[in-house]
């Protein structure tokens, strides 16, 4: 079976150049490729390739001793927003620079710790979805169209079929409740962020078929509504005790341990935990496991 031979990664200035040029026709996206490669120099990493079945971003840590060791780039070819998905992942990358932390270190009660990895992966949506808000209204001025924000959403579940299956489906109380108030924030924000007009039919299903479950579902999605509508996460300075609150609205583990990227002189990124500038957070005296975060 012939298989298509992936790109390499390519790094630092050979990466910004191919990254340009994806960009051509797009000169504020171009400038964004400029600040971002400009701060992370050599640790910016590229790659691409029709093989992949969505664009991401990656931020990685190494933990002990603590420093950045990539911001890496994967771009799905063959679609029809390959610019767009490009300027969607620069803005992640530059977050950072402009002073949000990142998630390093989760809490998990220890009674909870055979489903870390479940919490793990929902809090690493949680997060994305987040950036998301953050990040919208800086893609449109970029110049692009708000539908080419995400890519298109795939077939949603039948929830109907989901709530009929619930007795098999092997989930304990505390995986169940977040799972489906990630279900109905996933497509409230696609329809939010440019998503068809079906989205939030999508989100209503979701919340109804969820609520026979969890009665208190509907009070919790109110409030986490009203969390995003408040929007004081996109401070900076907040944003770490704010995204903790939220995962504790969808009785998901909170993070317990965050990073800082210094940019002090170019090109050379500096990991820095917030608890060694003296900023502290609550819970860190209570059982826990830890997990890194990618």
């Amino acid at each position: 079976m012939f298989q298509r031979q992936q790109k390499p990664h390519l790094v630092g200035g050979s990466a910004h150049r191919e990254i340009l040029s994806k960009l051509w026709g797009y000169p504020s996206a171009q400038q964004l490729s400029r600040e971002v490669y400009h701060l992370y120099g050599d640790y910016l990493s590229y790659v691409e390739s029709s093989d992949f079945t969505s664009s991401t971003y990656a931020l990685n840590l190494g933990h002990e001793p603590l420093a950045l060791k990539s911001a890496e780039i994967k771009i799905q070819l063959g679609t029809d927003r390959v610019a767009e998905s490009l300027a969607h992942e620069l803005l992640h990358l530059r977050l950072p620079m402009l002073g949000f932390p990142l998630a390093e270190l989760m809490w998990i009660p220890l009674p909870l710790d055979p489903y870390a990895q479940d919490f793990l992966g929902m809090s690493q949506w949680v997060l994305n979805l987040v950036q998301h808000e953050i990040n919208f209204q800086s893609f449109l001025e970029l110049g692009f169209d708000r539908k080419h924000f995400l890519a298109k959403p795939l077939k949603p579940m039948d929830y109907r079929k989901l709530f009929g299956r619930k007795p098999q489906n092997g989930y304990v109380e505390e995986v169940d409740f977040p799972r489906w108030c990630v279900a109905y924030l996933g497509h409230l924000f696609t329809a939010r962020h440019g998503g068809d007009e079906d989205s939030m039919g999508y989100a209503q299903d979701a919340l109804a078929w969820g609520s026979r479950l969890h009665p208190d579902l509907k009070r919790i999605t109110a409030a986490i509504n009203e969390w995003f509508d408040i929007g004081a996460f996109k401070d900076p300075g907040q944003y770490p005790r704010q995204v903790n609150g939220l995962l504790e609205l969808m009785r998901i583990p909170k993070y317990t341990g965050w990073v800082i990227l210094e940019f002090s002189k170019a090109q050379k990124p500096v990991a820095v935990r917030l608890e060694n500038l003296g900023i502290g957070y609550d819970g860190l005296d209570q059982a826990f496991s830890l997990l890194p975060f990618y």
